[in-house]
């Protein structure tokens, strides 16, 4: 095989490399419409313009890495015509892909540093592609399932997409330089390719984690706005409910009265109890010991019965006066909002229930949610996750296990038999 066509096989090949690690990190993205046109179209038109670039033809670093550059411009132009998703977020996910075909690459050029490996490399040029491809396929299996899959650039900010682009075109260019500056000794060499590994390595990972800080942060922000909104909501709800208490209050002492006057006066009056039974209807479904929560679970009460939904709550404590009353609170809306979406799946009338108990344990509360639901219930590790076309379990599932990890407590969920368990321990 003559120089040329080796040349011009290594353009090619470095282009496909670069292409298919990016497609690790834009597998999340929604692919655009014609997808299968637009990518074939798009290799149509790029392929060509590859051909063109030689790497060898200029000794210059700064040409070198120009022609890199017009390889990744190619490349991330691709993706940008083939992906849905915010500009900087898809160039961000295309230098996560440059970054590990850059540690392939190395990872590779370390392999073939061992004599009797460089010398059928050397003399083997099939060898030499068959190599670079298992490695490059081990790499990027590994950073597919440690880094790719477990984030998402587009809800990354701009800052955080401009500050990974910067890391790892700094890393790689750096590592152009010593390369091209060489000494021909085989330990340069591989302090070279272990420095530009780490390099890469790091920057994925140090992405990973901001990207994981910022999640959590706005998480955060989002569950602080929640418990603002739940404020306000249950102050809304202890105004209706104290207005609603004098009115049944005053219906009460109305209706003695009436059945009070029917008897002295000997008059026969129409049966009163189904009016006493709709007042009783309003008083406190249980007492917790806490009078927001026992706000909330009368009033969650309510809106069961409005979606067809039996709503049975015990309790056998009133212990949980002493905690802060607004978090229980959240804690509570978000699972029973929880269970009365898995509930509302629910076609047989007879399983259209919520149940909530509290128990004393010892110098704990045991709290237990149970539903029935319809459809799968997937799960992240120990917590639901929600998925469209589910039964809408996972929604505030994070922020029900930081309120528990808050009051130093435990939680675990399990789906068994079309019953969605929740069961919660707060320390008293």
């Amino acid at each position: 095989m003559n120089g040329s066509m080796i040349i011009t096989l290594t353009s090619v090949g470095y282009f496909l490399e670069i292409l298919v690690a990016e497609l690790l990190f834009l597998s999340a993205y929604k692919r655009k419409k014609f997808f299968i046109l637009r990518s074939a179209l798009s290799l149509i038109v790029a392929i060509p313009l590859v051909l063109q670039i030689d790497f060898y033809s200029t000794s210059s670093t700064l040409g070198r890495f120009i022609f890199l550059l017009i390889i990744i411009g190619i490349t991330a132009v691709i993706s940008i015509v083939s992906f849905e998703g915010d500009f900087f977020s898809i160039i961000s996910s295309c230098i996560n892909g440059v970054a590990t075909q850059h540690i392939a690459n190395k990872l590779t050029l370390m392999i073939t540093l061992i004599p009797f490996v460089k010398e059928a490399a050397s003399s083997n040029y099939i060898f030499s592609i068959a190599l670079e491809i298992i490695i490059c396929s081990i790499v990027y299996i590994i950073v597919f399932i440690l880094v790719a899959k477990n984030f998402h650039f587009e809800k990354n900010s701009i800052r955080l997409n401009v500050l990974s682009i910067t890391i790892v075109l700094t890393c790689i260019g750096v590592n152009r330089l010593v390369v091209d500056h060489s000494s021909d000794n085989i330990y340069y060499e591989l302090a070279a390719c272990i420095y530009a590994i780490i390099c890469c390595a790091l920057a994925l990972a140090m992405q990973l984690y901001l990207y994981r800080w910022q999640e959590e942060k706005s998480e955060s922000l989002v569950i602080k706005g929640l418990l603002s909104a739940s404020e306000k909501q249950y102050e809304q709800w202890k105004a209706m409910v104290q207005f609603t208490n004098i009115q049944t209050h005053d219906l009460k002492h109305m209706l003695d009265r009436i059945e009070r006057l029917a008897e002295e006066n000997k008059l026969d009056v129409p049966d009163l109890s189904p009016i006493r039974d709709s007042i009783e209807g309003f008083a406190p479904l249980v007492k917790t010991g806490n009078e927001v929560l026992d706000v909330l679970l009368r009033n969650m009460s309510t809106l069961c019965k409005q979606q067809n939904i039996r709503f049975n709550c015990v309790s056998y404590t009133d212990s949980l006066g002493a905690y802060d009353s607004m978090s229980l609170y959240f804690l509570f809306a978000n699972a029973i909002d929880n269970a009365r979406a898995g509930a509302d799946t629910v076609t047989d009338p007879d399983k259209r229930v919520i149940d909530v108990s509290l128990k004393k344990f010892g110098d704990s509360v045991i709290i237990h949610i149970w539903n029935y639901f319809e459809g799968e219930i997937k799960f992240d590790g120990q917590l639901p996750v929600r998925e469209k076309n589910e039964s809408g379990h996972g929604f505030g599932v994070k922020s029900i296990k930081m309120l528990v990890d808050k009051f130093e407590g435990a939680m675990n969920a399990y789906a068994e038999e079309n019953v969605f368990h929740l069961n919660i321990i707060l320390p008293i």
